[in-house]
């Protein structure tokens, strides 16, 4: 297994209202998927899912949370810090991506804004991964 911190690593609010998620879901000894997917116009949205146990070639990651990733999508998530945030408007996990240049922040602006809903209703929804990367897809 691989240091979390090396590869992602979670805010204390992330990894609490991530376990929280997974009690709600009876889920309590899953993984959580950690990947990358290219959009239609060659930008690219995080996918977080829960799974039961990795895929024989996943990198799985010694953490808080236990994680996987697939190796494709390492090299893209390499260094990244998943927070959770709440807001007036929109609450959801956020992701800070050394690997994307920050170009104006914002949801899909290149830099890893990210906004996956509230909680287990979480839906195959993203931002829009605009400009290189940055958007956010949850799978539930």
């Amino acid at each position: 297994m691989l240091d979390s911190e090396q590869i992602v690593s979670y805010t204390e609010i992330a990894s609490e209202k991530l376990k929280e998620i997974m009690k709600e879901q009876g889920s309590e000894e899953s993984y959580l998927r950690v990947s990358i997917d290219e959009t239609a116009n060659g930008g690219f949205e995080y996918v977080f899912g829960l799974v039961e146990k990795p895929e024989s070639n996943d990198i799985i990651l010694d953490s808080v949370i236990k994680t996987v990733v697939d190796p494709d999508s390492l090299k893209f998530v390499e260094g990244s810090n998943i927070d959770y945030v709440e807001g007036f408007q929109r609450s959801g996990f956020v992701i800070s991506n050394p690997n994307f240049k920050q170009e104006g922040g914002g949801c899909g602006g290149g830099g890893g804004a990210c906004g996956c809903g509230g909680g287990a209703e979480a839906e195959t929804t993203g931002c829009g991964g605009h400009g290189g990367g940055g958007g956010c897809g949850c799978q539930s």
